[in-house]
């Protein structure tokens, strides 16, 4: 009983053999297999070990991790916190964006989260509007009301300006008017205001159309008061320059001729460049000429006097002769005096004379030069068995589209106008070679990202599999070969008395396939040989008992 305890003892590896199965045998191959391995192999075989792992940590987080999207963007820093806090409240998971003025979300939870927002009142950004009156105000003096009523309508501008298409966001500085008893210490209301624009330029006519919103908002605000930025500094929000408007009209001719041309040549078949040669300079002309061969009577005075004879006075003086009713004898005989006449005449005439005042505004066109070409006829379009194709016009048809070009722009020939039209070939004429297959992939990548993520995952276990797992196991199934016909030469060994090895041209035999029950036989087999090796006497004991038995 004492030899069968013994020898039970000894079996516990056998039943750890049996229990672990395939991957305790794959265990210990490997483990004999890095026994065998010279250091420098240990070392790449480390190092590849690690690469795999990182690779495989990789992949997971790059397929595992959330697609986050743009919950809101350019937020101010009050306004993110407090949709931080709403999220967190409703236990939906974010991540603030690097600058802190966004916040991403991940996609399944982006239409919860905007409704958590929204049901909070969502995002609040820019100063208050007259809603700082919601809440009286007992304390305040009069210079507070004054600045919360300029903080207020500075507030309702910026929302109001901020509501045009072209208008992302909006600054409005207001200075209110002072008034006083003194003239010279009066001062004029005044705006700044800073636009943040969606595009590179306003529209037309809209910097005016901001000037006297803000000026009819404000009392006492003219418009030319009003001073526009632009955040970005791309254009001048001013009044038009010369430079501005040469290119304005340059452009709005280019769209006239495109439109006039293309119902005739067909869409897309236009193309047509407008120079204007523009006078920047203003001008100012005063003509005046007189024509002597055309006089007017302007004015006339005519004085006519005529005087005819006129008794004398004759006789004594006395009294004799002053009397009246008295008939004094003359003395001496009566004497008259000679008739006078007198005319005068003054005359004031005019020559005919013409003035003409000329007042030339910057912008003047002093010559008008303008470019046309257009495309090849189309006889065949494109189909499946043969490429388009395309005829010169003729001449005639030529001359048809210039005299209509010339008309669109107001050609004039006494400015020196040049308006030259040209048939040539376009280049999306000529076939276009077949998309490539990488074209083809890049366009369907950028069309949809989650594919590519997708493809980018399994391309990445493809590698692990071809390049980590793929060698792994051929070299296992040549160490599992290896040892299943070193350990089957030694249990052959002994029947064969000690007898040579064959020797032949047959060469090394051939790998055995793995049998997971064979190598676990094989492993127990040696154990019990080593056993009976150790301990004979034993062993001969156990197996008598066993034969007795029987």
């Amino acid at each position: 009983m004492a030899t069968g305890t013994q020898l039970e003892k000894t079996p516990p590896p056998l039943g750890d053999v049996q229990k672990g199965g395939r991957w305790s045998g794959l265990w210990s191959l490997a483990w004999v297999r890095w026994a065998q391995m010279a250091p420098a192999q240990r070392g790449w075989a480390m190092v590849a070990t690690m690469m795999l792992t990182a690779l495989l940590g990789g992949l997971a987080w790059y397929g595992l991790r959330p697609d986050w999207r743009t919950l809101y963007a350019g937020l101010e820093p009050d306004d993110a916190r407090q949709i931080e806090q709403i999220l967190a409240s409703a236990q939906i998971p974010f991540e603030p964006s690097p600058d802190g003025s966004g916040i991403m979300v991940p996609a399944a939870q982006l239409d919860k989260a905007r409704l958590a927002a929204a049901a909070k009142g969502g995002v609040k950004s820019g100063r208050l509007g007259f809603e700082i009156f919601d809440k009286p105000n007992w304390v305040g003096s009069e210079f507070d009301e004054q600045v919360n009523f300029q903080r207020a309508l500075e507030g309702e501008l910026e929302r109001t300006i901020g509501t045009l298409s072209d208008v992302a966001s909006a600054r409005v500085h207001l200075v209110m008017p002072h008034d006083s008893l003194f003239r010279d210490q009066e001062r004029p209301a005044k705006a700044a205001v800073v636009i943040k624009l969606r595009h590179r330029s306003l529209a037309e006519g809209e910097p005016d159309a901001i000037r006297n919103l803000v000026a009819s908002a404000v009392d006492g605000l003219a418009p030319e008061h009003v001073v526009l930025v632009d955040a970005a500094g791309n254009s001048p929000l001013g009044p038009k320059t010369v430079e501005a408007m040469q290119l304005s009209a340059e452009q709005a001719l280019e769209d006239k001729l495109i439109a006039t041309l293309e119902p005739v040549t067909g869409v897309g078949n236009v193309r047509a460049s407008v120079t204007l040669d523009f006078d920047a300079e203003a001008a100012e002309e005063t003509d005046e000429n007189y024509d002597p061969g055309k006089t007017v009577t302007l004015a006339l005075e005519r004085t006519e006097q005529t005087t005819g004879a006129q008794p004398v006075a004759a006789g004594v003086p006395g009294t004799a002769s002053n009397a009246p009713n008295t008939q004094a004898v003359p003395v001496y005989p009566h004497e008259t005096s000679a008739p006078q006449s007198a005319k005068t005449e003054s005359g004031t005439y005019g020559v005919s004379k013409s003035v003409r005042h000329i007042v030339d505004n910057p912008g003047r066109v002093r010559r008008l030069t303008a470019a046309i070409v257009v495309n090849d006829r189309l006889m065949q379009p494109e189909a499946k068995n043969h490429a388009a194709v395309w005829q010169p016009r003729s001449a005639d048809e030529l001359r048809n589209l210039t005299a209509l070009a010339q008309a669109a722009v107001g050609f004039d020939t006494t400015r020196g106008d040049v308006v030259t039209v040209q048939d040539l070939a376009f280049d999306d004429n000529r076939p276009q070679p077949p998309d490539t297959l990488a074209e083809k992939s890049l366009r369907t990548a950028e069309g949809a990202p989650n594919l590519v993520k997708y493809v980018a995952l399994l391309m990445g276990l493809l590698v692990v599999v071809a390049f980590g797992l793929r060698p792994a196991i051929r070299h296992a199934g040549k160490a599992l070969a290896t040892a299943g016909t070193g350990k089957s030469a030694r249990r052959e060994l002994p029947a064969g008395a000690g007898a040579a090895p064959p020797q032949g041209p047959l060469g090394p035999p051939e790998p055995a396939e793995i049998d997971p029950e064979r190598l676990r036989s094989q492993e127990i087999f040696d154990q019990v040989t080593t056993h009976l090796k150790r301990e004979p006497t034993q062993s001969s004991r156990l197996l008598q008992s066993w034969i007795h038995s029987d």
